[in-house]
């Protein structure tokens, strides 16, 4: 539901259980021409209008919570030497303050992402999301010494009850999630198979026999949290089917038989995923904060692969590939053998012992920069995939939560206004949430837990869902409601004229009444004069240049007679 940041997802088998978001997605535009689809041909315009004038009184209140969190995101991120650049004079921003204010924006931006339904990522999730390969199979460490702590650590200490449920390294970094989809991928997956292949005979009897054996799958059941009013447990809920290779394949003999055997796999993916963590050092040649911390930074990714959810983290490093370890490491061993049988056999420093003895390093060495080579090949994989997955980053960021964040509770009070309109009768919480899921599930063919208690607290803050009974709802008459919303609107800045400026007045009374059809026909007249005093002007140069050339003409003639003589 809307303004928590709490959601639950659960691996049942290959079947993942995930929770529908309260996230609409779905244009306000086109959510609100579908919505008067519905409405009366007789009530469509005053409902038009009721919907335009909520967007412009939503829009004008969001405009102040935008330059806050945008003022604190600045402020957030000044390094020393620039606190006047966001208001702060030379020496008031302490790093104590610096702090502070840090934490302040964190917890801003936490409410500005449960507003735009966003929720974080659970361990629940974080453990299915690492127990599993989709796409990307080399195993990644994220680097989290390169990620500061103190921020997110004092300020889930000041929210234990946000903190509850959340990933280890949530005091590292913050992962939120939006919407759900599914990713699929169709091949023979050949060097993938040959890779898992190895894994089940080497790796893992190796890990086993050292007692440090993980399982293959993990299974994390949940369930949803329900409102008391929820009597059917499932109907916010959608199945996923996981079918990675390790789950289509599950043992050595299986993947003999589908060696060579086109398979089509699946995984659930995030839509959206916004991550926002601090960097413990500023970049290089780059000042620090007042704190001695480096950047605050924001980014957004869109559908990633819940299996392969750690790609979206800085500070990657990257194992190689089993088989490429298999394969260096026998070259290596080979050297080195040959290496010790020489030296076995009494080739003490001979001519025979350099030749081995460089053959042996240039192998070595050759391995090395091999296994080097397949990390920055991967590396470069993976970089190229996230570059294609990535969204938007810090300011642009910003701008674009805080506009989703906007249409979403618009769109939440549109819909829920225009069903109370068109049923005309009392409902309830209940009724309405249904409705509401059902319309856009039939229009827009699109699962949503529709936050209907926050969209009936908004209606009724703007006066226009009358509560009745307690527990039943109905919407205000249209013309009350235009009246209150048009009222609301003329007194957002209350300023009346003195009575004895009496210039003012004159000058409003003389505008007053004047329609903007009538100021354009007036600049249009003008424009006229203007062009029939411009040809007069024409006309008269005209004349004026008829008569020179006419004179011109008469002197050329009278001298065409007379003799010119030079002395």
């Amino acid at each position: 539901m809307a303004s928590t940041l709490n959601d639950s997802t659960a691996d049942d088998g290959n079947v993942v259980r995930i929770a529908h978001s309260a996230h609409i997605p779905v244009g306000l535009s086109f959510l609100r021409d579908a919505a008067l689809e519905m409405v009366p041909e007789s009530d469509r315009a005053a409902v038009g209008d009721v919907i335009r004038m909520v967007r412009s009184l939503f829009h004008y209140g969001a405009l102040a919570k935008r330059d806050r969190i945008k003022r604190d995101f600045d402020l957030a991120n000044v390094v020393k030497g620039e606190e006047r650049s966001v208001g702060y004079g030379e020496g008031m921003l302490t790093p104590t303050n610096f702090e502070a204010a840090s934490v302040d924006f964190v917890g801003e931006f936490c409410a500005l992402m449960a507003d735009a339904e966003f929720t974080l990522l659970t361990q629940q999730e974080w453990e299915l999301a690492s127990a599993e390969d989709f796409l990307f199979t080399l195993p990644v460490h994220v680097d989290w010494a390169s990620h500061d702590e103190s921020l997110l650590k004092t300020f889930l200490s000041k929210n234990p009850s946000l903190a509850s449920g959340l990933p280890q390294f949530s005091q590292k970094a913050l992962v939120f999630k939006r919407g759900y989809g599914i990713a699929k991928a169709k091949g023979l997956f050949i060097m993938e198979k040959i890779e898992m292949l190895l894994s089940m005979l080497v790796k893992e009897p190796f890990l086993k026999l050292i007692g440090q054996s993980k399982p293959v799958f993990v299974n994390v059941r949940a369930s949803k949290q329900k409102t008391t009013e929820s009597s059917e447990p499932e109907r916010n809920v959608t199945s996923f089917e996981r079918l990675t290779l390790r789950r289509l394949m599950p043992n050595i003999f299986v993947l003999l038989r589908k060696l060579f055997s086109t398979l089509e796999i699946q995984e659930p993916t995030f839509k959206e995923v916004v991550l926002l963590y601090r960097m413990a050092q500023p970049r290089p040649n780059e000042p620090s904060g007042p704190s001695g911390a480096g950047p605050l930074i924001i980014k957004s990714f869109t559908n990633i692969p819940m299996a392969d959810l750690e790609m979206i983290f800085p500070d990657k490093t990257m194992s190689v590939k089993l088989s490429e370890m298999i394969q260096n490491g026998i070259a290596i061993v080979l050297a080195i053998g040959t290496l010790i049988w020489a030296l076995i056999k009494g080739e003490v420093w001979t001519k025979k012992m350099q030749t081995i003895l460089l053959a042996s390093l240039g192998k070595l060495g050759q391995s090395y920069t091999a296994v080097n080579a397949a990390k920055m090949r991967y590396s470069g994989m993976m970089a190229k995939e996230l570059i294609a997955k990535s969204a938007n980053s810090q300011d642009g960021m910003l701008m674009h939560l805080l506009e989703s964040m906007e249409d979403q509770e618009c769109k939440e009070m549109v819909l829920a206004f225009v069903i109370l309109t068109i049923r005309g009768k009392s409902m309830t919480l209940k009724e309405i949430d249904i409705e509401c899921e059902v319309f856009l599930k039939n229009v827009f063919g699109v699962d949503v837990d529709f936050d209907v208690e926050g969209s009936i607290i908004k209606l009724l803050r703007e006066g226009l869902v009358e509560q009745r009974a307690g527990v039943l709802y109905a919407a205000t008459p249209l013309k009350t409601a235009l009246a209150l919303l048009d009222n609301k609107w003329d007194n957002l800045f209350d300023y009346n004229l003195d009575a004895v400026d009496t210039g003012r007045t004159s000058a409003l009374d003389g505008y007053k009444n004047a329609h903007p059809d009538t100021v354009e026909a007036s600049l249009r007249d003008a424009l006229n004069a203007t062009d029939k005093e411009r040809a007069k002007i024409a006309t008269e140069l005209k004349a004026q240049n008829d008569e020179l050339t006419k004179q011109v003409g008469q002197l050329s003639n009278s001298l065409k007679g007379f003799n010119w003589r030079y002395t």
